[in-house]
């Protein structure tokens, strides 16, 4: 458990110091977890791709996050990250439906 959490600090650091080598390590190390997870929430395979484009996004951009969260291993942060944005994404499209079908009930039931 150390080592891998000494790999992940490492890993992290190089991150936070912008070093694309470390992103790359870690796409390699954790996109197919990062996939399955996503694909078994979304169910569609190119919302799952775009998940993980944002999952190691929001990870290059803003590393701090997982300084600050309180999950022991990187893995387990980024878990959770997908999870998060998988949930977002759903409820955002839920959103859009719902008010697509509001507009559409109100336009065919207004009366003037």
């Amino acid at each position: 458990m150390k080592l891998k959490r000494d790999i992940e600090g490492n890993v992290l650091e190089q991150i936070l110091k912008k070093d694309p080598k470390a992103l790359k390590q870690m796409v390699h190390s954790y996109s197919t977890l990062l996939f399955q997870v996503a694909f078994r929430i979304t169910g569609n395979k190119r919302a799952a791709e775009q998940v993980l484009c944002e999952v190691f996004r929001d990870l290059w951009e803003n590393p701090v996050h997982y300084e600050k969260s309180k999950d022991s291993f990187l893995s387990s942060y980024l878990i959770k990250l997908c999870k998060l944005k998988c949930v977002n994404r759903e409820e955002l499209h839920i959103t859009k439906l719902l008010s697509k079908k509001s507009k559409n009930y109100i336009a065919n039931n207004a009366t003037i």
